[in-house]
């Protein structure tokens, strides 16, 4: 998790150093030319490292406009964050601090734990369970244990036998309850619920049950099983579309407890368009009826296209207004559209190719130029075949090529194993697959071994349907990656009820 300030400030840094616990996805916010330090502490090295990183962010600040200081959670909680801002006061070096979002409340939420509650508890304590070395201990058990509701422990893992004695030993019951969250929020996040008087034996059967680790003490965890649970948890799904495309389908699984395999079949490349090509093309513009967007890939092409010719000084006309009009396919697409600067005019009922057609049914296209902007894939579909049998000029433009990725058969047979489901967001993303499968010489309709197989629509549906897997599911209303989402959870608690039957 990350305030989109941090993320804006991760994307114009030159230099980065960054944590342990930092989630590698997080990086991917910043530029190509960043300069990434991995500075991570083990638990119990004692902030050995500590001066390597406080001399460190002086330097790279001496030679860089913008250095962020990646932390996990809150930096002004448990941080170190004195230590590393004496160096920059005393050398005169600015300096900003963004707030993060702190593993006390992040944890709390992903377990469905609310840390007050009118009736149970009104108050909260934060501490430390790993304190300096040398330092003795100053945090106060005992008061805590009778003066604070909820109890929230950071860094605590290895001292927890030994906290937990101390606040039954300063008053608070043996079955008073104690959530632990491991990993908050992450793929691999376990949550071990007990109590006071039975969380030594619990942890010593949970050998694994590893850093890092947050404890939260009182009788707010009752509430843990109000709260539905991740219905992916422990699931492994599949996604098999382009990297960029990924990331929101990704994080929606994830955010049902899934772990997401990524096996890009496809990648998305744009077409590098002949000069001359581009500028016939953004002059004729302003003349078309319609442009029909397909897919975001088409919009995000064209409007580079339209922007780099007014950067060039010529004027396309072409501003998105009433006289053009601009059907997009989806959400996806039409939220593109508008970031261009664009305005939609129609988006289906039904976010697909037969939609368009259904919407399309009722609008006088005879006589109308209409520019369909797609990929190297969709060239003379039945679509466009469709629109010029009613009267319409349509001109269709490859603005974005669908490359197939090659898959080793070694890979594919890694990737396939102890799959619980997975997913197909277009018909290529399945011909792909399907290709590498035949090439590693595995037999198709056993490919998934009961995986649930789920398809973002009917035209994906199709393909899998054309080469022998009967066997899918798809969204029952949105052909969108939230409906996709919605039939993964589905389609998995079905099977798994399947399973539990037999």
């Amino acid at each position: 998790m990350i305030t989109r300030k941090g993320a804006r400030l991760l994307a114009q840094a030159d230099c980065v150093i960054y944590d342990r616990l930092v989630d590698p996805d997080l990086l991917k916010l910043t530029a190509a030319r960043c300069e990434r330090i991995y500075m991570g502490k083990e638990p119990d090295e004692g902030g050995r490292s500590q001066p390597t990183i406080n001399r460190l962010l002086r330097e790279k600040a001496r030679r860089h406009s913008v250095v962020v200081r990646l932390k996990g959670g809150e930096p002004t909680l448990f941080g170190r964050i004195n230590e590393e801002l004496e160096g920059l006061v005393r050398d005169g070096i600015p300096f900003e601090i963004v707030s993060g979002v702190s593993s006390a409340w992040a944890a709390a939420a992903a377990a469905g734990i609310p840390l007050t509650d009118r009736r149970l508890s009104s108050s909260v304590a934060i501490v430390t369970g790993h304190e300096a070395a040398g330092k003795g201990s100053a945090v106060r058990w005992e008061a805590l244990a009778r003066g604070v509701d909820t109890l929230v422990i950071l860094m605590g893992r290895s001292a927890l036998p030994a906290i937990a004695r101390r606040l039954q030993k300063a008053g608070r019951p043996a079955s008073t309850p104690i959530a632990l969250v491991r990993w908050a929020s992450a793929p691999q996040q376990e949550i071990l619920v007990s109590t006071l008087g039975r969380i030594e034996r619990d942890l010593a059967a949970r050998p694994s049950f590893d850093p890092p680790v947050v404890a939260i003490v009182g009788k707010v965890v009752l509430r843990h099983k109000r709260f539905r649970p991740q219905p992916l948890k422990g699931k492994r799904i599949l996604i098999t579309r382009p990297v960029q495309d990924s990331a929101g389908l990704r994080k929606q699984l994830q955010g049902m407890g899934a772990t997401c395999v990524h096996l890009p079949t496809i990648e998305i490349r744009p077409r590098p368009i002949p000069a001359a090509e581009a500028k016939e093309l953004v002059e004729k513009l302003p003349h078309y009826g319609w442009i029909i967007f397909t897919s975001h890939h088409g919009v995000d092409a064209l409007a580079k296209l339209v922007s780099s010719s007014r950067k060039r000084g010529s004027d396309s006309r072409f501003r998105g207004n009433d006289r053009v009009k601009i059907c997009a396919i989806g959400p996806r697409t039409a939220q593109s559209v508008h970031d261009s600067g664009w305005r939609v005019n129609l988006t289906p009922a039904d976010f697909s190719k037969e939609g368009i057609q259904a919407a399309f049914r009722r609008i006088a296209v005879k006589g109308t130029r209409i520019l369909i902007p797609r990929s190297n894939l969709g060239m003379g579909d039945y679509l466009a075949e469709w629109l010029r049998r009613r009267g319409a000029a349509v001109d269709e433009v490859v603005m974005y090529e669908t490359v197939m990725q090659p898959i080793s058969a070694e890979r594919l047979k890694r990737t396939l194993r102890h799959l619980d489901g997975a997913t197909f967001t277009s018909a290529s993303t399945v011909r792909s697959f399907l290709q590498a499968v035949k090439q590693a010489g595995l037999p198709v309709r056993a490919v998934f071994n009961g995986a649930a197989v789920v398809a973002i629509g009917p035209a994906t549906g199709a393909v899998l349907r054309e080469n022998g897997i009967t066997k899918f599911s798809m969204p029952e209303k949105s052909w969108t990656v939230e409906g996709l989402v919605g039939a993964v959870v589905t389609a998995v608690t079905l099977r798994q009820a399947q399973g539990d039957r037999r």
